[in-house]
């Protein structure tokens, strides 16, 4: 009776060992087939150490190859948090080395991380002071930092790249995809204390350097232009202005700038309203700059002749609309060429009257008003203007002087170019070419042709009726000793609570030069100037100025080396 119940507790023990082991046995063989692959990802992953390879950012040249924009390699400062030992020690060293607050890098170095950032792109003495420390779990990491070599120059143009590398505003942001290049990383192994192993690296895939940018912009022209409009800005204390350099017959600008500026080093500091590019993104009544649209428009369409009269009514007229037109100046009878050089309101309105409305508002629109000139730089506004069929009874009267229409810098900039070089409408651009590190070209940006708009002998009969403006009209401020210029002054009245101000003014100066042939437009625009405010006052000076130099520059020799000087009486350029 014994034997046979002891012989079958064993043979039950003896089963359930069996059942055991078979279920080990399952369970080692679905670990070792079904989730082996599993397994060895997680162990790979363990004894893995990537490193994330930054690649360099591309540079921005000018045109004459002087780098506006560099990336610089950099020390950033990381944390192994597990493997500080006197984390409060560590804190107060690492706060001192850093410029950093204790509290913050403590609160840091007290997180269960084995890579957390203290600080990124530090200066060359920092990471100094950084090895010098030697404390344990902590390490240096190079990184590429954006670094602006002049400051602030063309600073809304270039704009700028944050500390993960990348674009933000202007053109870094514009064509980030091909600045900022490609990351790789490197792969080595680690030990049980995961600390690197270097010399076990068995993967590697280097980062991609991004593209480099060649600019239009020259930045010797763009220093004569930043010089200038800070003098301007000093003189007259406008709260915004805006200059642009501009080659007619490609539409390359040479130099753009707006003020107020920053520092593209100090971004972070700087408030929107300093990074906004004034020359593309704020519109502004023109005012009279904007005759030389009516003017054209009429002698393109022949609906007025140059020595064709038109009385000025004495310089007060209560036209048909019901309101009662100004001039700065009152004139009598004056011709058509007249009427632009003396910047006549009345003239230039009856000029318009030929033209008709629907006329009027067509060439408007040939001239690129209304319309994107698609410059390659962000945040453009195309301006507005109404179609006639909106117009109100006294649009004929205001429009044809740059009232009711609202333009940008770049548009007046391209306006002006179109009869600078010979009635085309170019497309400006700021961009020359994208190339690699080698030089080798990846993408061009060839000058274009967006449409003709007026005929060579219009444009060419315009040119000699701006260089009037200039000699004997509003202009006269303009002018630059041993070259013949053109231009157009304008000073328009801005609206404030749904009414024209009567203390609040825009002005404005456009021209270019050697006007028998153009190499450079120029566009000055201040806002709210004073105790002066107008256009052939505060603005002229400037354009004469930076056209002077720009040309001795480019080496273009003087037409004429003595140039008799006359005086100016402030009343004949008050416009």
């Amino acid at each position: 009776m014994y034997n046979r119940a002891h012989k079958t507790r064993l043979n039950l023990v003896f089963s359930l060992f069996i059942c055991l082991l078979s279920l080990l046995l399952i369970r080692v063989l679905y670990l070792q087939l079904a989730r082996a692959h599993n397994f060895a990802a997680l162990a790979k992953k363990q004894h893995t150490a990537i490193t994330e390879l930054q690649p360099k950012r591309g540079s921005i040249y000018d045109r004459n190859m002087q780098p506006l924009a560099v990336s610089l390699n950099l020390d950033s400062v990381f944390a192994n948090a597990r493997e500080v030992k006197n984390k409060k020690g560590a804190a107060r060293s690492l706060s001192l080395a850093l410029g950093l607050s204790e509290g913050f890098v403590l609160e840091r170095l007290n997180r269960d991380k084995g890579f957390i950032w203290l600080k990124r792109k530090i200066s060359p003495a920092e990471s100094k002071r950084v090895k010098d420390l030697k404390i344990k779990g902590i390490e240096l990491v190079k990184e590429p930092k954006r670094v602006y070599p002049n400051a602030s120059l063309a600073s809304q143009v270039v704009g700028y790249a944050g500390t993960d590398n990348k674009g933000l505003e202007g053109l870094e942001l514009l064509y980030d995809q091909y600045l900022k290049g490609a990351p790789g990383y490197r792969a080595t192994f680690r030990d049980a204390r995961r600390r690197e192993i270097a010399s076990f690296e068995y993967e590697y895939y280097p980062s991609v350097d991004g593209f480099d940018l060649v600019l239009t912009i020259d930045e010797i022209i763009q220093h004569i232009a930043e010089r200038e409009i800070d003098r301007a800005v000093k003189d007259y204390h406008p709260i915004g202005a805006s200059i642009i350099v501009m080659d007619p017959k490609t539409g390359d600008i040479l130099a753009l700038s707006s003020r107020p500026t920053f520092d593209l080093n100090a971004f972070e500091k700087v408030t929107p309203d300093k990074k906004r590019d004034r020359a593309v993104t704020d519109v502004f009544e023109p005012g009279s700059i904007f005759k030389i649209v009516t003017a054209s428009a009429a002698l393109e369409k022949k609906k007025v002749g140059l020595q064709d009269k038109f009385f000025c009514e004495n310089g007060q007229w209560k036209h048909a609309g019901g309101k009662v037109l100004h001039d700065h100046k009152p004139h009598g009878w004056l011709t058509f060429r007249q009427v632009i050089e003396k910047s006549s309101n009345i003239g230039t309105v009856k000029v318009a009257q030929k033209l008709g409305a629907s006329e009027l508002y067509g060439s408007i629109r040939q001239f690129g008003f209304g319309d994107l000139t698609a410059i390659d730089l962000p945040g453009e506004v195309p301006g507005f203007i109404r179609p006639p069929s909106r117009w109100s009874g006294t649009s004929i009267y205001a429009i044809p002087m740059g009232q009711e229409v609202t333009v940008t810098p770049i548009q007046m900039a391209c306006a002006m170019s179109v009869i600078a070089n010979g009635g085309e409408l170019m497309r400006p651009r700021v961009v020359e070419t994208i190339q690699d590190k080698h030089g080798e070209i990846i993408k061009s940006f060839e000058p274009a042709v967006v449409r003709r708009v007026l005929s060579e002998s219009t444009a060419a009969t315009m040119r000699d009726i701006l260089s009037g403006v200039v000699s004997d009209g509003t202009g006269q401020l303009a002018r630059v000793e041993g070259y013949k210029v053109a231009g157009k002054t304008g000073t328009s009245q801005k609206i404030e609570n749904g009414a024209y101000s009567h203390s609040k003014f825009i002005g404005s100066f456009i021209g270019f030069a050697p006007a028998e042939d153009p190499r450079i437009v120029v566009v000055v625009v201040l806002d709210q100037p004073h105790p002066l405010y107008y256009g052939g006052v505060v603005a002229a000076p400037v354009f004469s100025r930076v056209t002077r130099d720009t040309l001795r520059y480019l080496d273009i020799k003087p037409e004429r080396l003595t140039e008799v000087k006359r005086e100016v009486e402030l009343s004949s350029v008050e416009d």
